[in-house]
């Protein structure tokens, strides 16, 4: 078996995440919003599960509402207030966290015109890729650290900012 960082990283750490119960999606038959990697299927049927009154209208707005609050110049500030809000339409049921869906995908494409990147696995809840994880081989001390500069250029990027709005979290991890 050749060692890289997809034996020795990448895929422990998906197998681990499936042990904690995310699903596994291939990209391959999956649909989402490309402009913000909200994977559109899965974000309809759990706001339907958590906001049970609402119409396919009123989650269609609910979704425009969240896309045009990721513009904002605001380090997602206005996203994150109306993830944990506890009055109005949900996005995630911090209540009973169990009537959440969870998944994890691999090498799902943050673009933008002419500008592109690939975090390794991404993590979402309810649709939404809340989650990215950068791996690199054991030892590659110089590898996390690269990448960690990478992203950091990259969320500078203006082109990139919904995507960074909706970050919740990045782990750049070597499995040490």
């Amino acid at each position: 078996m050749k060692f890289n960082e997809d034996s020795r990283v990448k895929i422990p750490t998906i197998l681990h995440l499936i042990r904690l119960g995310y699903g596994y999606l291939s990209l391959s038959n999956q649909a989402w919003d490309e402009s913000t990697n909200i994977f559109t299927d899965i974000f309809k049927e759990s706001i339907q599960r958590l906001n049970p009154e609402l119409s396919e209208g009123d989650i269609k707005r609910f979704y425009d509402e969240v896309a045009l609050c990721l513009e904002n110049e605001d380090l997602g500030k206005a996203f994150y207030e109306k993830l944990i809000e506890k009055s109005g339409n949900r996005l995630i049921d911090f209540e009973d966290f169990g009537n959440n869906t969870f998944n994890v995908v691999t090498e799902l494409t943050y673009k933008k015109d002419d500008e592109e990147f690939r975090p390794d696995i991404i993590l979402l809840i309810n649709g939404m890729p809340l989650v990215f994880i950068e791996v690199k081989k054991p030892n590659n001390r110089d590898g996390i650290i690269a990448e960690h500069k990478r992203i950091q250029t990259r969320f500078k990027n203006k082109k990139f900012r919904k995507f960074v709005n909706l970050t919740q979290l990045m782990v750049f991890s070597n499995n040490m």
